[in-house]
């Protein structure tokens, strides 16, 4: 055992403990990567895997029912003591560090093993990305570097979670700092995504060589799930954006509803895959309604993006605007997803809510979208019913209370 312990094991252990993984439930940002990096290796089995004093635990599984193994049995416990390499193991049978292992000799039975290392920015392994199958092979070049790219996305996740769980517990006192704290830490992660993005495309353009066609698959996803943590990244550069200027200096202008329908259904169409059919309505009895246009549609594409998400490609997602009597205007977005119970509602628009079925960038969206409106003027929230879908709504005053006006209205 001794054999199998980094010089610095007692600070990686602590480093760990301060992360606050372990043990924790299943949460679909790292389940989306271990199933990605499955599909990319080809492989039954996939592990997100974390090494503490006496066992590696799984945050994530694919193929795998057991929660976790001793220590002392563990493959991953041997690939983090080389941290900057996957450790692959192609036929577990003609390795002496793993022939007699039980995990080989009985189940899961395993032959083959890659596992790429999780560390942290000051150089700790925490533990690995690794993929497992039953009988002897490899991996191509092509699915190492992929291997190696979803390892650093896990790393991204922990990061992210970790920040966003200290946050949490922060004073009034303290948020000033912290929000800068995030902005800088936001923009320092967005280099390396931009970096990936790069490198996958030039990849999947074959400026590396030709890639084979079950590659550039498992590539595709990997650019996509890259992506997906790019626009988390986005979402809080925007967020401190607005919380520190651009919603304190609105230009207000005469709100052109179609136009912002339409344009936030054509922008919900180039980021979105699945083709669900959006309808939308609009009141022809509407009041004037001052506003900036682009926060109001930023507002609409996002409220529509989550609709979108929860929404079968059958299905339709409707969006509306009507009078509220002479002084307000209301704006809906109707979905047929799973709808939520009135404890998950109570959370949705705060920064850090989490609910069952939505991404970790839908609340960040949400709560980006309460900004909005209430900078507006207005109010934002939903009606819902479990399993039968929910309608998103917010409301906008005709003319908000010191607005500074692009165009003032015609006497």
């Amino acid at each position: 055992m001794k054999d199998l312990l980094a010089k610095n094991e007692i600070a990686r252990l602590e480093v760990l403990r301060q992360y606050r993984i372990l043990d924790t439930v299943c949460e679909v940002a790292f389940d989306d990567l271990t199933l990605l990096a499955a599909q990319i290796c080809n492989t039954p089995i996939a592990l997100i895997s974390l090494v503490d004093e006496c066992r590696q635990w799984f945050k994530s599984k694919v193929g795998l029912d057991a929660e976790s193994t001793p220590r002392d049995l563990a493959f991953c416990a041997h690939a983090i003591l080389q941290p900057n390499d996957i450790l692959i193991v192609p036929d577990t049978l003609l390795d002496q560090r793993f022939a007699n292992n039980p995990l080989v000799t009985s189940d899961p039975y395993i032959r083959f093993y890659a596992g790429a290392p999780l560390i942290t920015s000051n150089g700790y392994a925490l533990g690995t990305l690794c993929v497992i199958d039953r009988i002897p092979r490899n991996l191509s070049p092509e699915q190492q570097n992929s291997l190696r790219i979803l390892s650093r996305q896990v790393m991204s996740q922990l990061e992210l979670r970790r920040n966003l769980e200290k946050l949490e517990l922060i004073t009034t006192t303290e948020r000033q700092r912290t929000e800068d704290l995030i902005s800088a830490l936001s923009h320092d992660m967005r280099t390396p995504l931009l970096a990936t993005r790069g490198i996958l495309h030039a990849m999947l353009g074959g400026a590396f060589g030709t890639v084979s066609d079950s590659c550039k698959e498992g590539l595709e996803d990997c650019r996509q799930a890259n992506e997906e943590v790019l626009k988390l990244v986005e979402a809080l550069l925007d967020i401190s954006r607005h919380q520190t200027r651009v919603l304190k200096n609105l230009n207000y202008e005469i709100l052109n509803w179609k136009n912002i329908f339409t344009e936030a259904i054509i922008n919900c169409d180039a980021n979105w895959q699945q083709k669900q059919i959006v309808n939308y309505q609009i009141s022809p009895s509407l009041p004037t309604v001052y506003g900036n246009e682009l926060e109001i549609q930023r507002v609409v594409k996002n409220l529509l993006e989550n609709a979108l998400r929860v929404t079968k490609p059958d299905q339709s997602v409707s969006l509306a605007v009507v009078a509220l009597g002479d002084a307000q205007v209301k704006v809906s977005v109707r979905d047929h997803g799973p709808g939520f119970t009135p404890q998950q509602k109570q959370r949705l628009f705060y920064r850090f809510s989490q609910e069952r079925g939505r991404s970790d960038l839908s609340g960040l969206s949400l709560y980006l979208c309460r900004l909005i409106v209430e900078a507006h003027g207005g109010t934002i929230n939903l009606e819902s019913t479990l399993g039968k879908g929910s309608t998103f709504w917010f409301t906008l005053p005709v003319v908000p209370a010191c607005a500074n006006f692009e165009e003032q209205p015609h006497v």
